[in-house]
């Protein structure tokens, strides 16, 4: 009984002590992993669209390469190959250009892959036709007349949400 009486209860606070630090230090490393998984969730959505911008962007430069002869351009909305001036300078603005009216479709969007990801969107991509250049006499095997015709083609894609955007360009030159 006599040892009882002279205990003061110092393991108790240093223990508790402990207690409190570990639990500050589990509750820290918590936040930093939620932030973390966060910063990966974005950077893998950016990823997302920057593949779907990526494939829009060359499926709209495989339509160009598919026309035997030079397509027609036109000078209204929604047009497949559009004539210079058409466009808006900043097709990234959604206030300058609808994309869901006046985009092309990108073919082989929506598909699921193996791991069930999907863009919130299919990408979109327009064709405007910025020239022509001559080819000069320096280009053998061409015909006189041939030219070198100019095409800006860009692309918008949204990754797996709406809050992912990205926007390509490409100039994308053919002769006929």
């Amino acid at each position: 009984m006599a040892l009882r009486r002279r205990q003061s209860g110092a393991v108790l606070i240093v223990s508790l002590l402990l207690l409190l630090v570990l639990t500050v230090l589990g509750v820290v490393m918590m936040q930093t992993t939620r932030m973390q998984e966060r910063m990966s969730g974005a950077t893998r959505d950016l990823n997302m669209a920057l593949q779907g911008a990526e494939a829009g962007l060359r499926y709209g430069e495989s339509v160009i390469d598919a026309f035997a002869t030079q397509p027609f351009s036109t000078g209204a909305l929604p047009c497949q190959v559009c004539q210079p001036g058409v466009l808006p300078v900043a097709l990234y603005d959604d206030t300058q250009f609808n994309w869901n009216v006046n985009g092309q479709n990108y073919g082989n969007a929506g598909l699921t892959s193996a791991a069930g990801d999907k863009l919130f969107a299919n990408p979109k991509y327009t064709i405007e036709d910025i020239g022509s250049v001559p080819l000069g006499d320096l280009d053998q095997g061409h015909d006189v007349g041939a030219s070198r015709e100019f095409y800006q083609i860009t692309a918008r894609s949204n990754g797996s949400t709406v809050l992912a955007v990205t926007v390509l360009q490409s100039t994308y030159a053919r002769v006929y």
